[in-house]
């Protein structure tokens, strides 16, 4: 299979130039007397459809960002998605807040807005959304149920550069969004990188402040304001960043051209079918989910993964990453031994968390990923079309 080629001839050319700048001007690659952070924050922000970009250091660090932009106060609770990487989670304890699990939808991956207002309490603050593995989450409902409850919606878009909702682009809609920028994601700065877009100019300020140790920005006051952390881009990333942006497009429309050759090849199938993408939504697959009906098979999803990814095809058997099952979350080893940000009273997260989001469960143990990228050709779509077929065609009941 042919390798996923992240950086290019362009990416090259704007490093050399970039570097040659700071030879002449003896300059360090800080985001500071540069050009490059400050484009690229403009040019990302106004791709997305957003008003204002800040950058961070790190799609953790985005996370990190949007949530101290808001001031929570120690002991909120922040709904998030169960199913998530631990960076979109360990931000909410570093705040001293609680995360709250809601359920999902087990056939998208994505929050299940019932469940999300079911989790609600007096508490509660604000709601991270995750368009996981490229595919846009439901977010009408998610900002109804946040303005009925004053609530505030992060967009966790990691995994979706580019996805469409109705129209817009993910990271514009919400009031706060978060980026990744690393490596393997679809746009790239420089191997690590983040970014935090917002409509509210207040947020902005706040978010750029947070990334650079409550630094004074927009303000009368000329020492840091507030409790923050360095999480500052560097002209090196930026210069990267921004080639990476102008190329994300049309990489975008290259996997779902892809995806829609595989499904065409299989739909005759009858235990394997591209995963669901809710109406009004375009992915932009990060991962390629298949749903596999094993009332259909011989064997279980896991052995028919195994079996495709035999005949040499990229394939993971399950995106199992529940994320209270992590022994730092299920035995809250935070800050020392103290357990915060919970009272040492309350069970973690509840008496039978095995139970705690069941659709999760369901939505791991029915699908299996396809590790597709916009380096793929015809050959390696009928190369995964015909895997499929083959291995159906052997397990089938």
């Amino acid at each position: 299979m042919p390798r996923r080629i992240v950086v290019g001839t362009a990416d090259r050319n704007a490093l050399l130039a970039l570097l040659d700048r700071e030879l002449e001007s003896g300059g360090g690659f800080d985001r500071y007397g540069g050009a490059e952070v400050d484009a690229y924050e403009r040019e990302f922000a106004q791709h997305v459809g957003a008003a204002y970009g800040t950058s961070a250091s790190s799609g953790t660090a985005a996370i990190h960002t949007a949530l101290g932009a808001l001031r929570l106060e120690p002991g909120s609770e922040v709904i998030s998605p169960p199913i998530t990487d631990p960076g979109a989670v360990m931000p909410i304890v570093w705040m001293q807040c609680r995360p709250v699990f809601a359920d999902v939808d087990p056939d998208t991956f994505n929050l299940d807005p019932r469940s999300v207002a079911e989790r609600i309490s007096e508490r509660t603050r604000v709601i991270i959304v995750a368009h996981l593995l490229g595919q846009p989450a439901d977010l009408d409902p998610l900002l109804d149920i946040a303005r009925r409850h004053n609530l505030v919606v992060i967009e966790d878009c990691a995994q979706a550069h580019d996805a469409v909702y109705h129209d817009r682009l993910v990271g514009g809609i919400g009031h706060l969004a978060a980026f990744s920028l690393m490596s393997g994601k679809h746009s790239v700065a420089g191997g690590q990188g983040g970014m935090v877009l917002t409509r509210d100019e207040g947020l902005y300020w706040n978010a750029k402040r947070f990334a650079d140790r409550g630094k004074p920005f927009n303000s009368n006051e000329t020492r840091n304001l507030f409790l923050g952390l360095n999480y500052r881009m560097t002209e090196l990333e930026a210069a990267m960043g921004r080639v990476q942006l102008r190329n994300l497009p049309d990489l975008v429309q290259r996997r779902r051209r892809l995806v829609a050759q595989v499904g065409e090849r299989i739909a005759g199938l009858s235990a394997a079918r591209l995963g669901r993408v809710i109406d009004g939504a375009e992915s932009s697959y990060w991962y390629l989910p298949v749903k596999v009906d094993e009332s259909q098979l011989t064997v279980t999803k896991d052995q028919f993964a195994r079996a495709v990814a035999a005949e040499g095809l990229p394939v993971t058997a399950s995106y199992d990453h529940v994320a209270y099952d992590a022994p730092w979350l299920r035995d809250r080893q935070t800050f020392g031994q103290s357990g915060l940000p919970w009272p040492a009273t309350q069970q973690w997260p509840n008496p039978a968390h095995d139970d705690y989001c069941p659709n999760a469960r369901r939505a791991i143990a029915a699908h299996m990923l396809v590790s597709l990228h916009e380096g793929w050709t015809e050959r390696e779509v009928d190369d995964l079309a015909s895997a499929l077929h083959k291995v159906e065609a052997a397990y089938r009941r």
